[in-house]
């Protein structure tokens, strides 16, 4: 058995089980001497949230990173959360219990077909897509 093979089955396998849904934020530490134009108050950190998935002929989902609460890093299958509306959730739910004014809010999305039934002419004919859409924030600490 060609063990290389197998290598790249089981990675490929195991990145198939694995969320898509990635929260990241920044330290206050490297905010401290920042200030955000038009804010009452000094940003208290950065978040950005992001998700992403798989989807056959850019419209029926494949895999993607799941949104719903308590199941983040979790994949879910067949169903749709890579949008604006489920990615917003995800920051709602994790800023939720500090009360920030949120500035800066940064909206990205991306998409791309990965293979096409005849090489080289592009993406219109293709059979599987990847999207992404990524949400950041600064949030401020109001002043008293």
């Amino acid at each position: 058995m060609n063990y290389s093979r197998a290598g790249g089955i089981l990675l490929f396998l195991l990145l198939l089980g694995t969320g898509c849904v990635n929260v990241q934020k920044t330290s206050n530490a490297a905010l401290y001497n920042l200030e955000v134009l038009e804010a009452e108050g000094k940003p208290q950190e950065v978040i950005t949230v992001s998700n992403y998935g798989y989807y056959l002929f850019n419209f029926f989902p494949i895999f993607c990173g799941n949104t719903m609460e308590g199941r983040i890093g979790n994949t879910v299958w067949f169903q749709n959360h890579v949008t604006l509306e489920r990615t917003q959730g995800v920051m709602i739910r994790e800023i939720k219990e500090q009360k920030p004014l949120v500035t800066n809010l940064q909206t990205h999305s991306y998409e791309t077909c990965f293979f096409s039934v005849i090489p080289y002419i592009g993406n219109s004919l293709g059979i599987i897509w990847y999207k992404q859409i990524d949400l950041s924030a600064v949030l401020v600490k109001a002043k008293k």
